[in-house]
């Protein structure tokens, strides 16, 4: 199996996954979603996961979607997680949906 078939699951996948009692389980599933329809708001959901894992994954699913609800939920993350490695990398994923946005104005 090549390394894209490994890292594509959907979304009724990714619902199952989240449904795991693992943390790593859910994490790794989420960072293995592909962009479609229902995935943005269960990402959105898995910021309220109990793991700092899973909500890591989720900050980092959510800033390759670059959507403006993605980008909202990580603006909530930069200012309201208790875990200062997720709030960090809500903080980088949002530089980078900027630096994204001002290279495609620019």
């Amino acid at each position: 199996m090549d390394h894209d078939d490994a890292a594509s699951l959907g979304l009724s996948e990714l619902r199952a996954a989240l449904a795991s009692p693992d943390p790593g389980v859910r994490a790794r599933a989420i960072l293995r979603v592909r962009p479609e329809p229902g995935v943005q708001e269960a990402l959105i959901e898995a910021l309220r996961d109990v793991s700092s894992e899973v909500r890591l994954a989720a900050v980092r699913a959510l800033g390759r979607l670059q959507t403006p609800r993605a980008t909202q939920a990580l603006i909530q993350v930069s200012t309201g997680e208790l875990s200062v490695s997720v709030r960090a990398e809500a903080v980088a994923a949002l530089g980078r949906i900027l630096e994204a946005r001002t290279r495609d104005e620019g």
